[in-house]
């Protein structure tokens, strides 16, 4: 499966965080009430619901830039990810991949014991 040009760092450098960012600024402040039910129906309880443009926008990139760092080892068909100047991916790193995937896994595990232990602390 080829991921295309939107799996690439060209598209999350430029039009990925503006155009996610702006749809993103735009729903935190048409349907604040909803995102603060939906935040109540899970126990989630944010300090605020709007976050600034600049916010919004620097965590769109940082999210776009992460993903195909991690994507550039793990897929070998992904001729995008320097396009334009490769037409095939030089970073796949075939069976290590696994590797990648691994470290991806524990940080999504260690980001949600931080956001527990967070969440235990603000009750107390």
């Amino acid at each position: 499966m080829s991921h295309g040009l939107w799996h690439s760092y060209l598209f999350v450098l430029t039009i990925y965080p503006a155009a996610l960012g702006l749809i993103v600024y735009m729903a935190e402040r048409r349907f604040d009430a909803t995102i603060i039910r939906i935040y109540r129906f899970f126990r989630f309880f944010p300090k605020k619901v709007r976050y600034s443009f600049k916010t919004v926008w620097f965590s769109c990139l940082v999210g776009g830039v992460s993903h195909i760092f991690f994507d550039m080892w793990v897929h070998e068909i992904s001729p995008y990810v320097l396009f334009p100047f490769y037409e095939v991916n030089p970073f796949w790193i075939g069976k290590w991949s696994v590797i990648v995937v691994l470290i991806v896994g524990l940080l999504s595990v260690y980001t949600v014991f931080l956001w527990i232990r967070q969440m235990r602390s603000r009750k107390e």
